[in-house]
């Protein structure tokens, strides 16, 4: 029974913990009074190559001091199906490149 209620109890924790989003993490507008603004964005290439851009911008004082951007070749995830809806409304399936997920660490 103990195991049964501890179960229970991370279940719940571990539920709810996914559904909140965190309103005060959403940047709206980039404090320009000594920041590093990054943007992240990934395209696809070819059948085989994807790129990645990762820019960088160094705000002081208000202006655009510097700005860094970078291009870097990476392969390719692959291609995947999905269902998706046609204009008149019919469901078909169709393929699509798989997209990398973003995760960046703030140290």
């Amino acid at each position: 029974m103990k195991n049964g209620c501890w179960f229970a109890l991370l279940f719940c924790l571990v539920f709810t913990g996914c559904q909140q989003q965190n309103e005060e993490d959403k940047v709206k507008e980039v404090e320009k009074d000594g920041s590093v603004e990054m943007k992240v964005e990934i395209t696809h290439l070819d059948s085989l190559h994807d790129v990645m851009k990762t820019e960088k911008i160094f705000w002081v004082k208000g202006q655009q001091e510097k700005t860094i951007v970078n291009l870097d070749t990476v392969p390719s995830l692959g291609m995947t199906t999905e269902t998706v809806k046609t204009s008149s409304g019919e469901d078909t399936t169709a393929r699509i490149n798989k997209n990398y997920k973003i995760f960046i660490t703030v140290k």
